[in-house]
């Protein structure tokens, strides 16, 4: 793809991103991201068939983001509760620099899971995210819990990952911000579960 069209497309998304983040999926308009974009809406609509698939692929490059660095913490040690430790810093970081993206995820998943349509197009980003997923929770590896039990590092990578979303988008709803201490205390949890 050519330099123009990649910069159109970041273009695109960028404005979309702070369309989505000041109004919900259905609020917002593909004349919005046209408008503080300052591509023509029919250039979108050639790039992005369909508002849809716009915000399908913004959730698919922060969710993807997101698996990098988790993969990189993980590459970095052996040892689980830094990896723990590790991805609590990772996400206190992300929402003190970023904030704007859990906003913007948990709007459009929400908004998403209302009509047939979409709830079959995050479905299937989500269906292609899985297998990102399971790479990093195989890479992650077995995991003994202080009671002895193994179990995958899939399993545990996604319980504590759902954790912290969790607790993020349960403050983000509210219209408040996620606090650290919240997170730190979910690592915590975790930690004190592990050998």
């Amino acid at each position: 793809m050519k330099a123009e069209n990649i910069a159109k497309k970041e273009r695109i998304l960028e404005a979309a991103r702070e369309v989505f983040f000041k109004k919900s999926f259905y609020e917002a308009t593909m004349e919005d991201i046209a408008e503080l974009s300052g591509i023509k809406k029919s250039t979108i609509y050639y790039y992005y068939p369909s508002k849809i698939d716009l915000a399908s692929q913004l959730l698919e490059l922060n969710l993807k983001m997101i698996f990098r660095k988790i993969r990189k913490i993980i590459s970095t040690t052996d040892n689980i509760k830094q990896r723990i430790t590790l991805m609590t810093d990772f996400y206190i970081n992300l929402l003190e620099k970023d904030s704007k993206l859990f906003i913007i995820m948990e709007r459009i998943s929400y908004d998403f899971m209302q009509k047939e349509e979409s709830k079959k197009k995050i479905n299937e980003l989500f269906e292609r995210l899985r297998e990102k997923y399971q790479e990093v929770g195989e890479l992650f590896g077995e995991v003994i819990l202080s009671s002895g039990k193994r179990i995958s590092g899939d399993l545990f990578l996604y319980s504590l990952v759902a954790a912290f979303v969790r607790a993020i988008f349960e403050k983000v709803s509210q219209g408040t911000s996620p606090r650290k201490d919240d997170l730190q205390a979910i690592a915590d949890i975790f930690i004190s579960a592990v050998k």
